[in-house]
């Protein structure tokens, strides 16, 4: 509920950032550059790196906002952008920009990135360059190009008798590791051990029902309606569902409120966890035992769903110090800090290519895994209104995900709630 308020309120902010804006209201020209982040403590490290450099290489001053986590990134973000002062550079995911981009609030990438002499848009990889592309020009510059992967326990994967996931691997073998990893307590007060852990969230479901040959909406681009109720989609849906059902091979709600998947991950108790390349930095720290990450499952074809972050810079009389900042950071210098971090899948080829992220001897030890998807990944809409849209389908795939609604129901409800939110979006295109 706290995030729709957010949501809700951020069309107003932006429009009345915009008057102030225009006002000059974002203070002096020659204060330090600045830019706004979230992640966890193992993250910013990284990001301080980056700032430090930064100032190291062009003698300018940065200075870096550190928020805890999203939902307080889009909070503090909506109130710089009302009181007309928002950080010069801010990162944000593909699935949230469009907000700004709708209202005018941004400093195009595109223009900027052609005229660039240090940065050349044929370097980058062009998945992420797509899905920051708003009205048809390029709004942020893209950080990294993740996909979704299965970290494993390599030690549980022994004693269990399985051998590492290899290529290609099937839907059928990912559930049949998930069966052979997962114990049920032993002993009173003991934990019971879950063979894979997966957020119930429509990123996750996407490249389910890509792989089984379906599609989430009608139109990536332009969306008007979902359409993961055909044989195919409603074939990834299951098989997203049946992690739960059955023989439940997946952690419960209550039981992910006390302790969150991927601490679980961290203590050696769950098999097999979802997720993109942001946990590695994290996982880094794991003593205890040894870990990979394998690729998606395949259902019937290849799938993944992008995961990517973008330096945006807000429109003003900063913006050009924002954007040297950008060139910096989007840039083989800074790319390389935070790919050496494990943070990020470079989205300059030449850095993902690069030791800096293969980092040989360092864990995952496939970090070719999230190279080998790029072909194959695909993105979730961009829409003015897609965060609400996707905080809507968030509440119907969790509710059936926890078997509390039917998948009749939850894709009942899908329909229902997002179909008004889709046509906003349209009706507020140009």
């Amino acid at each position: 509920m706290a995030r729709a308020l957010i949501l809700a309120g951020l069309a107003g902010a932006l429009a009345l950032a915009l008057a102030l804006l225009a006002g000059g209201c974002r203070g002096s020209s020659d204060s330090a550059v600045t830019l706004q982040v979230f992640g966890d403590a193992q993250e910013l490290v990284a990001y301080r790196e980056l700032i430090a450099a930064y100032e190291r290489k062009t003698g300018e001053n940065a200075s870096l906002i550190e928020v805890p986590d999203r939902d307080a990134h889009v909070q503090k973000l909506t109130t710089a952008f009302a009181g007309g002062s928002p950080p010069d550079v801010f990162l944000v995911n593909y699935r949230n920009f469009a907000p700004f981009a709708a209202r005018g609030a941004l400093d195009a990438a595109g223009p900027r990135l052609r005229r660039s002499l240090e940065l050349n848009r044929a370097d980058f990889y062009p998945q992420p360059l797509e899905a920051f592309a708003f009205d048809g020009t390029l709004q942020c510059l893209p950080q990294n190009v993740s996909s979704l992967v299965v970290y494993y326990n390599r030690n549980l994967f022994r004693q269990a008798g399985l051998r590492d996931p290899e290529p290609g691997w099937t839907y059928d073998e990912f559930r049949a590791a998930a069966r052979r990893l997962t114990e049920p307590a032993r002993g009173e007060g003991e934990i019971r051990r879950y063979g894979v852990g997966i957020e119930p969230e429509l990123v996750r479901l996407a490249p389910f029902v890509w792989s089984a040959g379906g599609d989430i909406v009608d139109d990536p681009d332009d969306p008007g309606r979902f359409t993961i109720d055909t044989p195919e989609g409603r074939e990834g849906l299951l098989a997203f569902l049946d992690l739960q059902g059955g023989d439940r091979l997946a952690p419960f709600e209550q039981e992910i409120e006390a302790k969150a998947l991927d601490e679980r991950f961290l203590d050696g108790e769950l098999g097999m966890f979802l997720s993109s390349r942001r946990e590695v930095p994290t996982f880094r720290s794991i003593e205890d035992f040894e870990w990979d990450v394998a690729p998606f499952p395949r259902l019937r074809e290849p799938a993944s769903v992008l995961h990517s972050d973008a330096y945006c810079v807000a429109r003003g009389d900063r913006a050009e110090q924002g954007w040297r900042f950008v060139e910096f950071a989007a840039g083989p210098e800074g790319q390389r800090i935070l790919a050496r971090s494990g943070r990020i899948v470079p989205s300059l080829k030449s850095v993902a290519r690069s030791r800096d992220f293969l980092a040989p001897g360092r864990p995952p030890r496939s970090s070719e895994v999230f190279l080998h998807a790029i072909p194959t990944i695909r993105r979730l809409p961009v829409a003015s209104t897609w965060p609400e849209i996707e905080e809507a389908a968030d509440l119907a795939i969790k509710r059936a995900y926890y078997t509390e609604l039917t998948v009749e129901e939850a894709l009942a409800r899908l329909e229902r709630e997002t179909a008004p939110l889709l046509r906003r979006a349209r009706d507020a295109r140009p």
